[in-house]
């Protein structure tokens, strides 16, 4: 099997991403559903690599990254979307505000980086 190059998922993800009803779908799912987009995305670009993931290899996928999901991304989410709300100088709040999204990628992709190599090992 040929590794799983991390950049190549993410850049995977961003492409299935980049249309504009499915994120907006996903991001509704995430909200209401707790779906993790990255992991859905990561899903259907590793079956478009001949690595379909059944029912039973995606919950062991949920597994690995839900501490992660939970401790280190969906606090930096919640921070990111509280700012947008924030009275204060809106020059400031955006400039802190956007290196609080470059964290919260930085955690996407890195969530993506421990998939592939979970993946990998299988």
């Amino acid at each position: 099997m040929r590794t799983l190059d991390p950049d190549t998922a993410w850049n995977g993800i961003a492409a299935l991403y980049a249309d504009a009803a499915l994120a907006q779908s996903l991001l509704r799912r995430q909200d209401e559903e707790q779906l993790d987009v990255v992991l859905h995305l990561f899903a259907q670009w590793a079956a478009t690599q001949g690595h379909a993931l059944d029912a039973d290899a995606l919950a062991q996928a949920d597994a690995l990254v839900a501490p992660w999901r939970a401790e280190v991304i969906a606090p930096l989410r919640a921070l990111r979307r509280s700012m947008k709300t924030m009275p204060a100088d809106l020059d400031s709040r955006e400039a802190v505000r956007d290196k609080v999204k470059a964290a919260e990628l930085a955690a996407e992709r890195a969530q993506v980086q421990m998939l592939c190599e979970w993946l990998q090992a299988r």
